[in-house]
């Protein structure tokens, strides 16, 4: 007789029954290819703790297979595509409960658009997620309570049309505007791409839109007189407003739009400039770059493009600049 699974999103009443499936399926499965010590740092007893859950599970509502009336598996997936907790109980294992769970991430991520989904995966749990479509992008040592637990780094696409370049036109920017709403992202206004449209036909600034697949992903800007006064001094183009929407990162998209900002640059610049902000939300926009080879151009940072001085104070945001360069040719 086959066993029914269904699945439904998380509710508070499942916490203890969720954080006993974590522990248990780690100590009774994963342990076959774990030593007890990796297993006791991974899943420590306070992991049983359902009040410690919570509040992730509040934020981050996982998908709950049910089977007999009762909580067999879960997953957490997250909206940038990416697969955190997955477990199944060790006594409903290889009775569809992964699948369901699975089932139901990729029909989810379809919904929203998400081109490709990702998580590090235990030795044990490899060969399922392999069944499922996933491939290795890399194997990796992770440190968890003082010891070093072996996983894969894994993902599968799910959109596989190439990245197509567009310049910006008025047509498209309904569609842009909805997209980062729908990321939380509401200082992307219609009047801030109305702005850019003006200044792309006044041939001041040049947007490129970045689609993946019929997904709006991301855009670049590209300005042919920047406010930074040794970029103006130096005739040097900045490279300004690089965003790509979180669930499309990863991708190359970034790389593939700058691509197109820097081929523009060098019909009129030996160099092209870029400015980043300091604070944790740049961090992969600071490596992506140093990485292309941009290098800071040694007058420290501004704060509203003017010098920063020392002895003074000013609010780590989006206007404390390091400005960077890269030579064309």
């Amino acid at each position: 007789m086959q066993t029914k699974i269904t699945v439904r999103p998380y509710q508070e009443v499942d916490a203890p029954a969720l954080a006993a499936i974590y522990y248990n399926t780690i100590h009774q499965v994963n342990s076959r290819d774990y030593s007890s010590e990796q297993i006791n740092a991974w899943a420590p007893e306070l992991s049983l703790q359902a009040e410690r859950w919570k509040p992730k599970w509040k934020s981050i509502i996982p998908l709950v297979a049910i089977c007999d009336e009762k909580a067999v598996g879960f997953a957490e997936f997250e909206p940038t595509g990416h697969i955190d907790c997955f477990y199944v109980h060790h006594s409903y294992q290889g009775q569809g409960a992964g699948k369901a769970l699975m089932f139901e991430i990729e029909d989810k991520a379809k919904q929203e658009q998400i081109p490709r989904l990702y998580a590090e995966v235990s030795i044990t749990a490899k060969p399922f997620f392999e069944k499922c479509g996933f491939v290795v992008v890399k194997q990796q040592q992770v440190l968890i309570r003082g010891y070093e637990l072996t996983n894969y780094r894994m993902e599968k696409r799910l959109i596989y049309d190439q990245v197509i370049i567009h310049e910006l036109k008025d047509e498209k920017i309904p569609d842009i505007v909805k997209a980062f709403k729908e990321s939380n992202w509401t200082l992307k206004s219609s009047l801030l791409f109305k702005q850019y449209l003006q200044e792309q036909q006044q041939q001041k600034r040049l947007i490129w839109l970045a689609y993946y697949g019929d997904y709006f992903a991301g855009y670049i800007t590209l300005k042919w007189q920047s406010n930074y006064p040794f970029f103006q001094e130096n005739k040097i183009p900045e490279i300004m407003d690089l965003n790509v929407l979180p669930k499309f990162r990863q991708l190359g998209i970034g790389s593939l739009l700058l691509n197109k900002a820097e081929e523009k640059s060098i019909i009129k610049s030996s160099y092209v400039g870029i400015g980043v902000g300091l604070y944790a939300d740049y961090g992969a926009a600071q490596q992506l770059y140093i990485k292309r080879g941009y290098i800071p151009d040694g007058r420290g940072t501004t704060f509203n493009y003017k010098a920063t001085l020392p002895g003074e104070s000013y609010p780590v945001d989006d206007d404390l600049i390091l400005w960077l360069t890269k030579k064309l040719r």
